[in-house]
């Protein structure tokens, strides 16, 4: 396992703007987590993750979201697509009976097609292959229910991983990668933290903590981590930038507000990071 691993979480475009105003703001403090041995992703944080790995300063990322850029498909939960995604996730407490049920809901989507979903995250990649960072995107076989972490070693299209990784149903369908159907890893776990255990050191960014139902909590995730050796830190949005977020993670006209709020929490938690990355 890698010394160091920085762990970005989903959430939709609001979760990805926070991510990189974080980073932007630790960055622009001296602590740039760009340097972590491993960069993992889940749903908007494998985006995020793969284009740190492939060398894009966290400041110009940020600088986008400013803007207003939008790192995802143009879609929207309708309340429909939300009854059907809590009938799923809220039906079972137990976690693998749950994402079985969120598999079957993701085999059956029609609403976008797989193309679509693919061309938008591959226009937003800065690389088309692996980069040379250690970079691992989750992802959940819709199948099995069973997680995976994709990297350079799996022998699967980088662009397909991460929209794999971002393929959350209803709103999405799953991504086909060989023979199997792959969906959202935030169906497992916003963050899927505990998956790096074994590092050193780790920087879990979580700006939804917790999924509903029997989704674990990242707090819970990291405590175990620590409990096991690691030194780790925890970042999730504070008040402020959870009023920025909004109720919708998909509404873009919160993401330059969301990149904002995360700027300057980064820079406000600059200390705490440095006190374990930089030791």
């Amino acid at each position: 396992m890698a010394d160091t691993a920085l762990v970005l979480g989903g959430g939709g475009l609001t979760a990805y703007a926070w991510q990189t105003g974080v980073l932007a703001g630790l960055a622009g403090a001296g602590v740039d987590l760009r340097c972590a041995h491993l960069l993992a992703g889940t749903s908007a944080g494998s985006l995020l993750a793969a284009e740190l790995a492939a060398g894009t300063a966290p400041a110009d990322l940020y600088e986008g979201q400013v803007r207003g850029e939008r790192p995802l498909p143009d879609v929207h939960f309708t309340l429909a697509m939300t009854a059907k995604y809590l009938w799923a996730a809220l039906g079972s407490r137990d976690a693998e009976t749950v994402l079985r049920r969120l598999g079957r809901l993701a085999l059956a989507v029609r609403n976008v097609p797989e193309r679509e979903v693919l061309d938008a995250i591959g226009s937003r990649l800065p690389v088309r292959a692996w980069p040379k960072r250690m970079l691992r995107v989750f992802a959940v076989d819709a199948l099995t229910g069973e997680p995976t972490g994709f990297s350079a070693h799996s022998g699967v299209d980088l662009v397909r991983a991460v929209a794999a990784s971002c393929a959350l149903p209803p709103l999405f369908p799953p991504v086909t990668i060989g023979e199997g159907r792959w969906m959202d890893g935030g169906v497992r776990s916003t963050t899927n933290a505990d998956l790096v255990r074994g590092c050193r050191k780790a920087v879990v960014l979580a700006p939804i903590p917790k999924g509903p139902g029997a989704s674990p909590d990242a707090r819970g995730q990291v405590a175990s981590l620590e409990a096991d050796g690691t030194q780790a830190v925890l970042l999730i949005p504070d008040r402020a930038a959870r009023r920025a977020f909004g109720r919708d993670p998909l509404d873009a006209t919160r993401v330059p507000g969301a990149a904002r709020a995360g700027l300057r929490q980064g820079s406000a938690s600059a200390e705490r990071v440095r006190a374990i990355w930089c030791s």
